[in-house]
Parts: structure tokens; C-alpha cells; sequence
């Protein structure tokens, strides 16, 4: 699967290069990030680093370069090409690259009315490594192109829904909110700071397996992403969730807040320097 950049430079190893000298190529097999840029921060990049460098262990593949060293390539990608806004790609299959991606966020709508998502039953190998796996990725987009979903969840051989192509999921019932293992799923940043807003909230929290024949009993869905952020799911396979639920929107509203918080923090980092 072959990414290719927008914009006008690209990290290559240490050096930015113009995006004319870019040569594509495939993929499979390497690891890889993708960080939100917003008002020129890349959110949460502590976490969107550490994780890099757990999947490049999991996966065998060496990093040549240090998180600060990284972190010094990221901000002279944003600031070079004069953009405060949208998603880079970090990847690691020989060599080093960052760049900027098309992008496609959520509408207003779909944050207030929910998304319609698919099952799909395909499983990932090595699920706590983000590496690139084209092949259930293709599945996944076809399925989402033929049938208009936004996203759709993986059900594994033993029919447990696990996650989605490029999402965590939760489920809501009452007052608790229920995902699938960590064991089973890519570990989401947005994932990992959708419970904390669950403990900061003192919501009940489970991590359990939901088997698909399950979906009828839970109140209200979500998926959780880079791009998603906390969006609200309004049928998977019929079955219709609430998208007004309380506890959802007011995950929603705690996430929006962490990532205030997080702008703020970087951005009086480089005051400071």
C-alpha cells in the first residue's frame, strides 16, 4: 500500500526533501503512526512516539533515531510546510518518513447524528503493533465502499468483535463502559485517553470480550481514532444505538478538553524555549 505525500516536503531519515523527489513504495509489513496536527501541535506526540518505537519491537525493526530526534524532524515538517492543521504519516519499513496525508474528519453531522458502521470478519495479526496489513485493509475499504459504511468492525474466528480497520470501539451500557481486551486490539492513543476520560469521569469501566450476538444488549457505541476523535456510531447490523446517550457525549466533551489541555502545554513548551 503505497502512501503518498501532500504539501511540499517530506521527512526522509534526517532530511526534508521535496515532495517532487518522493518515490512510493509498498508498505506492507512496516510500522507506522498517524499524529493530528492541530493550531501546529501534533496531539498527544509523547504517546504517538513511545507507541512507535513498542510497534518497531514488536515488529523487529530498528529505529535509528531518538523520540527528540523525531520530534525535531515533525516540527520542521510543519513549520517548513507552513500547515497547522491535519494528519502526518510516520512510517518505518527501512528507512524513516514523515509527510502530511489527505485527511477526511468527521462532519458536524455525523458527530451529532452517528455513524453507520459494518462487521467484517477478518482479524489482524500481531493486533498491538501498528503495522501496515494491506490485505484486511482492502476488505475493509471495499466493504465500506459498497456499503456506505463509515466504518466497519472486525469479528474474529471466534466471532468477538475486536476493533475497527482503523478504530478502537466501546460500548455503553447504563453507566459502564465496555471495550474488547487489550490483549486483542491495536492499543489507540485515542483509545487510551477515552478511558482515562472514563476514570477522570468515574464511569464504570470494564475490558471484556463482546461477542457480535451481543450488540442488541448495549445502549450506545463508539468509535475512537485519530481522525474520529470520540464519534458516536448509530447502527452496526441493524441495530440502532442511542447517539444522545450521557455517557457518551460527555466522553466527547472530556476528550475535546484534553486536547485543549494539550495544545495549551505544548504551546508553552515553546514559549518557554
Amino acid at each position: 500500500m503505497a502512501l503518498l505525500p501532500i504539501h511540499k516536503y517530506f521527512v526522509f531519515n534526517e532530511q526534508l526533501q521535496p515532495v517532487s523527489t518522493f518515490v512510493p513504495a509498498e508498505n506492507e509489513g512496516g510500522i507506522y503512526e498517524v499524529l493530528r496536527v492541530v493550531n501546529g501541535v501534533p496531539l498527544f506526540l509523547d504517546e504517538h512516539l513511545k507507541r512507535f518505537k513498542h510497534s518497531a519491537e514488536l515488529a523487529g525493526k530498528e529505529i535509528r533515531y531518538s523520540c527528540t530526534q523525531i520530534e525535531a524532524f515533525l516540527t520542521q515538517l510543519i513549520v517548513r510546510n507552513e500547515v497547522d492543521k491535519g494528519n502526518i504519516l510516520i512510517s518505518c519499513k527501512t528507512n524513516l518518513k514523515a509527510f502530511f496525508i489527505a485527511h477526511n474528519y468527521p462532519s458536524d453531522e455525523e458527530y451529532n447524528k452517528g455513524v453507520v458502521c459494518g462487521l467484517l470478519h477478518a482479524e489482524r495479526m500481531n493486533p498491538n503493533a501498528k503495522v501496515f496489513q494491506t490485505e484486511v485493509r482492502k476488505q475493509a475499504n471495499k466493504m465500506m465502499a459498497t456499503k456506505g459504511f463509515y466504518e466497519v468492525l472486525l469479528v474474529d474466528h471466534e466471532r468477538r468483535i475486536t476493533e475497527g480497520s482503523r478504530s478502537n470501539v466501546f460500548f455503553i451500557k447504563g453507566d459502564e463502559l465496555i471495550t474488547p481486551p487489550g490483549k486483542q486490539v491495536l492499543l489507540g492513543i485515542t483509545r487510551q485517553k477515552t478511558i482515562a476520560c472514563a476514570q477522570q469521569l468515574g464511569l464504570k469501566l470494564s475490558e471484556e470480550d463482546v461477542s457480535k450476538e451481543q450488540l442488541p444488549t448495549f445502549d450506545a457505541a463508539l468509535i475512537t481514532g485519530t481522525s474520529p476523535k470520540i464519534l458516536p456510531v448509530k447502527e452496526v447490523a441493524g441495530k440502532l444505538f442511542n447517539v444522545n446517550n450521557k455517557v457518551l457525549r460527555a466522553l466527547m466533551k472530556e476528550y475535546d478538553n484534553r486536547i485543549e489541555e494539550d495544545i495549551k502545554k505544548r504551546l508553552s513548551g515553546k514559549a518557554e524555549n
